[in-house]
């Protein structure tokens, strides 16, 4: 248990509070912001590299998991429009998602720029931080429809458009995740530890 808490320690996660045990880190507008910059440009950068080395084998695997995320979204719109948002669907989206860049980073095989960049994601990563809010309905469609051309400007074998794609995608999914963190605010709750 000491050795989990002091690699959560290391990765920013937790910190140790004197005479009072272990706190989950709250981070900073702008250290979200930060590390949503950091996997933008991490995630685009191992996505330029997948793309040339993609197989058909590969790519009906970065296929398939878009049409999973395509099906949680739609779900998790769904339960969203309906006012009730299960948090076990909230955490099978946010697996979804990166089920779907887990692919990219495997064909990239750049283990140090994965760990950097899943770092940064597991920064932003809870059921209260992605609980679904009012008016993101277009922003979830969105984040979907960025897969769906990621995968596409892969096997075009455009490198250079999958990269800029996946850049946006990340950057998009960081003002969706501002627009929740401000309806939780708006809604009178606890600013929340991520």
């Amino acid at each position: 248990m000491r050795e989990a808490l002091r690699r959560l320690a290391a990765l920013g996660l937790v910190s140790f509070v004197p005479n009072r045990g272990v706190r989950v880190r709250t981070f900073s507008h702008d250290e979200l912001r930060e590390a949503f910059l950091v996997r933008a440009e991490l995630e685009s950068l191992a996505t330029e590299l997948a793309t040339p080395q993609m197989t058909e084998g590969d790519l009906a695997a970065l296929e398939e998991a878009e049409r999973q995320f395509s099906q949680l979204t739609l779900e998790l719109r769904d339960a969203t429009r309906a006012g009730s948002v299960p948090a076990s669907l909230v955490a099978e989206w946010v697996h979804g998602n990166h089920s779907f860049h887990d692919v990219i980073y495997a064909v990239a095989d750049v283990p140090y720029i994965e760990r950097l960049a899943k770092s940064a994601r597991r920064t932003f990563f809870g059921k209260a931080v992605w609980a679904a809010g009012e008016n993101i309905d277009r922003m979830y469609e969105e984040n979907d429809l960025q897969h769906r051309a990621i995968c596409a400007a892969i096997a075009a074998r455009n490198a250079q458009g999958a990269r800029v794609l996946a850049r946006e995608h990340v950057l998009s999914s960081g003002r969706m995740l501002e627009t929740i963190l401000e309806q939780v605010r708006e809604r009178g709750a606890p600013d929340l530890d991520l």
